[in-house]
């Protein structure tokens, strides 16, 4: 591998680095110097260190869970106020608006 490390690497070879820093730093290397010469930032080694003795060094999945998703009854009426309003308002902004106005359903442009 040559240049900087990239910024999603699995577990094998955070293990790989994570043994070849530990080796560098038995040797009398500074953590600084490894880094430097591995061009890898410090504080990506600290956490990795941490999450090896947690066992955690996969990444999760990235994402995560959204807390403001559209639900499907208010997509459904999206989808009917598109159908009923969508050749008047032409624009998303517009149909938003008129959603709001009669009630039908409250989104954010």
């Amino acid at each position: 591998m040559t240049g900087p490390i990239p910024a999603r690497v699995d577990s094998a070879v955070k293990t790989a680095l994570l043994l070849i820093i530990a080796q560098a730093l038995k040797d009398g290397w500074t953590l600084s110097r490894v880094c430097g010469l591995l061009e890898l930032d410090r504080a990506r080694v600290w956490r990795w260190q941490a999450r090896e003795l947690t066992g955690t060094l996969d990444d999760a999945k990235p994402g995560g869970t959204p807390i403001n998703t559209i639900l499907p009854w208010e997509e459904q009426a999206i989808v009917k106020l598109f159908k009923t309003w969508g050749d008047i308002d032409l624009s998303h902004r517009k149909l938003a608006h008129r959603g709001s106005y009669i009630g039908e359903v409250w989104v954010n442009s």
